[in-house]
């Protein structure tokens, strides 16, 4: 899912979006700035704080991946 929003809102804003400021931030953070970005059609601008459209995706609790749940 994170994969597909950063190239979405590359193709959208032409330029990459500033991943290298979220280091120490969760993956779904990460990825509801994404998603608002790209729904409102809007740029990241600093301090962006997430809407927490998506509480979670595939991929980011592994152990309840794993187990099916």
């Amino acid at each position: 899912m994170l994969e597909m929003l950063l190239m979405q809102y590359k193709d959208m804003f032409g330029v990459d979006f500033p991943l290298k400021n979220f280091t120490e931030s969760r993956e779904i953070d990460v990825i509801n700035i994404l998603y608002d970005c790209v729904l409102s059609n809007t740029p990241y601008k600093a301090g962006q704080e997430p809407e927490g459209r998506i509480t979670d995706a595939p991929g980011l609790n592994v152990e309840r991946d794993r187990e099916g749940l």
